[in-house]
């Protein structure tokens, strides 16, 4: 639960940067017409006057920006929405333990490359500073975001099943406590 509740706070923080869709338009000291994306980087004095655009950027846009190596996280979304599919098997208490400490472990390793990934990301953020790069860097943001929601899928269905599996133990526990009395 607390790795949960570390990844949604690193989804809020992916999604509360600035999305660099503006940009403003002035004149230099030379008389050069400059754009720029930070507003700091106008003169002061025409900051007031300096004309600001938006930048409207669709989906499909943004897809067909994307280089080669990142289709390798999209086969690993696939994935994880495959196994969100985990049927426990009850009646074998043993093979039920078995196979949810295997999803933990599968749970806890994607969690690690989720957080890796995201560090990746926080630096190349910093480094992207023309329009192609903010393009690439925030669609790599939507596909990590697409994962953390395949993980989040994974750790709920994940505590569903331990939850139906403690109920079971104590079902019983419970049936060889009242043979036991009897």
């Amino acid at each position: 639960m607390k790795r949960i509740n570390m990844l949604i706070f690193i989804i809020i923080f992916l999604l509360s940067a600035p999305a660099s869709g503006q940009f403003y338009k002035y004149v230099d000291e030379k008389g050069n017409i400059r754009f720029t994306d930070d507003i700091n980087q106008v003169p002061e004095q025409q900051r007031a006057t300096a004309k600001s655009y938006e930048e409207a950027v669709s989906a499909t846009d943004a897809e067909e920006e994307t280089s080669e190596s990142e289709a390798a996280p999209d086969a690993q979304q696939e994935t994880a929405a495959a196994e969100v599919k985990f049927d426990l098997d009850l009646e074998d208490l043993e093979a039920a333990r078995k196979q949810l400490e295997a999803f933990r472990e599968e749970i806890d390793k994607e969690y690690n490359e989720l957080v890796a990934e995201k560090d990746a990301l926080a630096k190349e953020k910093a480094e992207a500073k023309t329009r192609e790069q903010i393009l690439q860097y925030n669609a790599k943001v939507e596909k990590l975001n697409e994962r953390v929601r395949a993980y989040q899928e994974k750790g709920n269905l994940y505590e569903t099943q331990v939850q139906a599996y403690n109920d079971k133990v104590a079902e019983q526990n419970a049936e060889q406590k009242k043979s036991e009395t009897e």
